[in-house]
């Protein structure tokens, strides 16, 4: 209903079946991803009160899922240079568990890629009220710098931290080894990462918003 055309790129791994959903809009090359991971861990294994039940995923899933839904709605197609891409990955969040690996469905998706992307930005875990963002160490640093000048002209230079603190295995890295700028926006200082307790009185409206302002504002400013 916001104008963006939507596909949903079936397939099959280590016996479990895996559903990318993919929304594009534009169709000016080159292209640009945003990326966000919808599935949530099957086990809470940092919850030692419960370490097989669910992670509710309010943070690790539903957050990035949320900028870029919200982002679908508020683009200014009048200001995009480039094709844009909204990719819900699924099967990212179940490595260590027997039968699975970490980022299956970015994987999945890196792999079939036909065209080659100007650049790849991953929201995960942006949700948290205490917001803290780092640069992440096997993202792109150049892409890195100017995503967080943005935030920084944005008024956003307390949550967006200007060093780099974690080196993350998520869902950017398929499209690192690709040779594609890709740059991983997590907040990674989350106390319940993992746990049962990561649920929507953890998330901040606020902290959502920063992070969909400093994207936004990076695709309506491409030359």
């Amino acid at each position: 209903s916001a104008g963006w055309m939507v596909e949903v790129h079936e397939s099959e791994r280590m016996g479990h079946p895996i559903f990318n959903i993919i929304a594009k809009r534009n169709a000016e090359p080159p292209q640009i991803i945003l990326g966000a991971h919808y599935d949530t861990r099957l086990h809470a294994d940092q919850d030692s009160a419960a370490p097989l039940a669910p992670v509710p995923g309010a943070n690790d899933g539903a957050s990035g899922v949320a900028v870029l839904l919200e982002l679908a709605r508020a683009l200014d197609s009048a200001k995009l240079k480039n094709e844009v891409w909204l990719a819900f990955f699924d099967a990212e969040d179940n490595g260590r568990i027997e039968g699975w690996e970490w980022i299956v469905g970015s994987r999945h998706l890196a792999d079939s890629l036909t065209i080659t992307p100007q650049a790849m930005i991953l929201a995960d875990m942006v949700g948290d009220a205490d917001q803290q963002i780092y640069y992440e160490e096997n993202s792109d640093s150049a892409l890195s710098v100017q995503l967080f000048e943005i935030a920084a002209e944005l008024g956003y230079g307390e949550q967006f931290i200007p060093r780099p603190k974690y080196a993350m295995y998520d869902d950017h890295i398929p499209f690192r080894e690709l040779g594609i700028p890709a740059v991983d926006l997590i907040d990674f200082d989350y106390p319940h990462w993992h746990t049962t307790a990561d649920t929507a009185d953890k998330v901040s409206t606020a902290s959502l918003e920063r992070v969909g302002r400093v994207i936004e504002t990076y695709l309506e400013e491409q030359p």
